[in-house]
């Protein structure tokens, strides 16, 4: 039995789905708990913005976990309470209550969120008890737990607390080794610690700074609660998207450090339908089988190759042979040498979304320095690293050639956030292959003086600041706002507003006299814009050469089939050849060039 396949099908998809199908094999889910300390300071309003802190929380998890939704719906999410009187389901964590289970992202989750946003300090004592004493190692166990009887493989792991008393142990120095020694724990399971507190006179040093993961960033930037309260949006939506997608190697010679690679920009998708039964409302297993053809029987994998047409003859291949092909380097990036930033990297080079690699010394020691002193070198220089890169150990996944473009840190000097991570960006590079020869007209008009002046006066009066989180896609939007609508029962979808849309009142308020000159400086008197174009009627000559064309092309056709040299058209060429011979036939390239040869066997 041969079926047929194309034996390089699979590299199609490499640029829009290597990616996501790695997280899903290899990644792992992304995970959060929120552990929110309950005393009665965290319900007083606050007077800027008419709310409570605890209602701030409450909103910023609330729209983290509707975002997660769109972009990333199988990621777990908890919300433990300390500081009441209720015990967990054990009685193990006294002062320490488990309010929402760690699962991914659900209706009922953001119901419960929805409904608990405006309570009030009498409220939440007659729903969850009264205060009560509690200890840090508790509450890092709580959380700990979460994570550890977690069925999923999880990528990164992270506990964010909101805490109000800056030092909750004050004279005991017993619960303060046991909170380091449980923080301790956390970091070798990998687990990241990160501190807000919206206390104004809240201070990291007495109790804190030993607790979160980056003790440097906690005592430098977060040391103002009012950065942490300014920053905490950010941050929550930050932990809507996946973060590093996997880690790999960074050789030099004979010499490798480990890097984690980071996801900068992926277009965003709706996510697939899923198929369920008609009666029963259950999901629905789809299956494919392979069968031969001529006998009818159900083919084994072993049973089937692939093949591939040259020449008009079909290569036939086992799949071993298959992925020795394609495996030409290891996994991981190979720096092949430097070349000046300004003479390597070009604009029209785009061939895929860049990523970001930053160095991972819990994977080797060392790690860090070494790239450190090989960015900072590349900085001064303004030089960039060719390399080759193969993302993952997949047989689908074919090797690249990047370019390492090097980034400064940049640190925000009013808010000490971070705007650029220092770092290495990811830019994918064309192959010889992949770059095309443009062909354009070699007489173009020139515009006069006046003509440039006119543009550039558009130009001017319509300028402005392009950010792209400005810019939310409409059409997303709207169908996840509907499916929202609809999930929480809402009586009609919140109305989305696309910023895509042109401001057709403010643009010819702006420059509708200019545009109004410069028509009359470029196009003809009495031309209209609006009005479309006139189609020419066919004639008699017209039909006739039209067909004199199709006839010599059929000739054409068959002496390529003939000279077995149809695999010179393109597959775009092959169906319209098909669409002329009116051949019914869909697919691969192999299956266009095997209906039109029998074809022509046939006539």
């Amino acid at each position: 039995a041969k079926m047929s396949a194309h034996i390089y099908s699979d590299d199609v998809s490499d640029n829009e789905n290597e990616a996501e199908v790695f997280e899903q094999s290899y990644g792992g889910r992304e995970s959060v708990v929120f552990a929110i300390e309950c005393c009665e300071e965290m319900f007083d309003i606050n007077q800027e913005d008419e709310e409570s802190y605890f209602e701030r929380i409450m909103t910023s998890i609330h729209d983290m976990l509707v975002n997660k939704i769109i972009t990333s719906d199988t990621d777990m999410n908890g919300i433990v309470f300390f500081g009441v009187e209720n015990k967990t389901e054990d009685g193990k964590f006294p002062g320490v209550r488990t309010w929402q289970q760690f699962d991914v992202p659900c209706v009922k989750s953001i119901m419960e969120l929805r409904e608990i946003q405006n309570i009030d300090f009498k409220q939440f004592e007659n729903k969850f008890g009264k205060l009560a004493e509690y200890e840090v190692s508790n509450v890092l166990w709580a959380s700990h737990q979460l994570f550890l009887n977690c069925p999923f493989k999880l990528a990164n792991k992270t506990l964010v607390v909101f805490p109000w008393n800056e030092n909750p142990h004050k004279g005991n120095n017993n619960a303060v080794k046991r909170a380091r020694a449980k923080c301790g724990d956390l970091h070798e399971h990998g687990v990241e610690i990160q501190v807000f507190s919206f206390n104004q006179d809240f201070s990291y040093e007495p109790f804190y700074k030993h607790i979160t993961t980056d003790q440097i960033q906690s005592n430098e930037q977060m040391m103002n609660p009012i950065n942490a309260i300014s920053n905490l949006y950010s941050f929550l939506m930050r932990k809507c998207y996946k973060q590093r997608m996997t880690r790999t190697r960074l050789q030099i010679g004979k010499y490798k450090i480990s890097v984690g690679v980071y996801t900068v920009a992926r277009k965003t998708t709706k996510t697939s339908a899923v198929w369920i039964d008609n009666s029963t409302n259950k999901i629905v297993k789809r299956q494919i089988n392979l069968v031969d053809t001529s006998t009818g029987e159900m083919l084994m994998p072993s049973d089937v190759k692939l093949y591939q047409t040259w020449a008009g003859k079909d290569i036939v291949f086992e799949k071993e042979e298959v992925t020795s092909m394609k495996q030409l380097c290891d996994v991981g990036i190979t720096v092949l040498g430097f070349q000046p930033r300004v003479s390597t990297i070009k604009p029209w080079y785009h061939s895929r979304p860049a990523q970001f690699i930053y160095p991972d010394d819990s994977d080797l020691k060392g790690s860090s320095t070494f790239f450190t002193a090989l960015l900072q070198k590349c900085l001064d220089k303004d030089y960039v690293a060719i390399c080759r890169f193969l993302f993952v150990p997949r047989t689908s996944a074919s090797m690249r050639n990047i370019a390492l473009l090097p980034q400064r840190e940049e640190i925000d000097p009013e808010t000490s956030e971070q705007i650029k991570p220092s770092g290495f960006f990811i830019v994918y590079l064309p192959f010889a292959d992949d770059v095309r020869e443009t062909e354009l007209p070699e007489e173009q008009p020139s515009p006069s003086e006046e003509q440039v002046q006119s543009a550039e006066s558009i130009i001017r009066k319509l300028r402005f600041k392009y950010d792209p989180n400005s810019f939310d896609n409409p059409a997303l939007q709207t169908h996840y706002k509907n499916l929202e609508a609809m999930a929480l029962e809402k009586e009609a979808p919140d109305p989305v507003t696309d910023h895509t849309a042109p401001d057709v009142e403010r643009i010819d308020r702006k420059v509708g006299p200019l545009v109004e000159t410069f028509k009359s400086l470029v196009f003809p008197q009495n031309y209209d814009p609006t009005k479309t174009a006139t189609k020419h009627k066919s004639n008699q000559t017209t039909r006739e050469s039209k067909r004199a064309k199709t006839e010599n092309a059929e000739v054409n056709i068959q002496e390529a089939v003939n000279n077995n040299a149809l695999g010179k058209y393109t597959v775009v060429q092959l169906k319209e050849i098909c669409r002329e011979l009116e051949v019914k036939c869909t697919g691969k390239k192999a299956d266009l060039i095997s209906a039109i040869t029998a074809y022509y066997d046939k006539t």
